[in-house]
């Protein structure tokens, strides 16, 4: 066999077994989008995969709203996970998401925090809460960050919209909210329950009743165009016996 053949098949062995090495590393990547209230657990899940399988997971976090526009626009994550359903139901409707795969996989509550050297301990929601401190409320931006959202509800169930109305500072998403309170830029702030419990520079000083907003869930899904084994995989692993047990031990509710 001439020189010329030798090289001309040693060529083809190397493109193939690039394309073939490209393929594999493509296969055990993973994008994982996800409201900003879930950072701490979704790492924590994903480090745990991560270390029991071949596989790098990628995470992108911020508000549901704005992830679910990012989407739209092009984006492409093998998993979205909502603190809102009706961004799923969005993201459906565009035929971007397989709607079989909408699965609520936890739930958690409001709650009221103070910055932690605040002489506020404890507040009642129910009884005049605007009139239970002075200065401004933190709470995420209602028009794409859920728990802003079920906070506005809850505000306005509680018949205190007009009063705050000029009180409310607005955040980019949940965690930002926290921060603000973090901070003692306000007085007040209203997050999820289970974020304020991972702060040690906050208190819960009131939890916010149930029935003034609708029921909080977060929802994973898959997008159409990542709905592989792998994808599933993770997408399992999020509901599975040992996700459960992180997902209670970092205050989540499994229904």
């Amino acid at each position: 066999m001439s020189r010329k053949a030798l090289l001309y098949i040693l060529m083809v062995f190397l493109f193939f077994g690039c394309k073939q090495k490209a393929q594999k590393i493509q296969s055990t990547e993973l994008l994982v989008f996800s409201g900003a209230g879930l950072t701490n657990v979704i790492t924590e899940l994903a480090d745990i995969y991560k270390a029991e399988n071949d596989v790098d997971i990628k995470l992108n976090f911020a508000s549901s709203g704005t992830l679910a526009r990012q989407i739209e626009q092009g984006a492409q994550p093998s998993v979205y996970i909502s603190a809102n359903e009706k961004w799923v139901d969005y993201l459906i409707n565009l035929d971007l998401l397989v709607p079989e795969s909408k699965e609520k996989i936890v739930g958690t509550s409001l709650a009221v925090i103070a910055p932690s050297d605040s002489e506020t301990d404890s507040i009642t929601f129910l009884d005049n809460f605007p009139e239970q401190f002075a200065g401004r409320l933190s709470i995420g931006d209602p028009k794409h960050v859920p728990a802003g959202d079920y906070a506005w509800k809850a505000i306005e169930s509680g018949t205190y919209a007009e009063i705050l109305s000029d009180r409310i500072l607005p955040a980019k998403d949940v965690r930002s909210a926290l921060m603000v309170v973090e901070l003692g830029e306000v007085e007040m702030g209203i997050v999820y329950k289970t974020d304020a419990l991972k702060s040690q520079k906050v208190k819960i000083v009131s939890i916010v009743p149930e029935r003034l907003h609708p029921p909080i869930g977060f929802y994973a899904s898959i997008l159409k165009n990542k709905n592989n084994e792998q994808t599933r995989l993770f997408y399992n692993f999020l509901t599975s016996k040992e996700a459960k047990d992180i997902w209670i031990k970092n205050g989540f509710k499994i229904e």
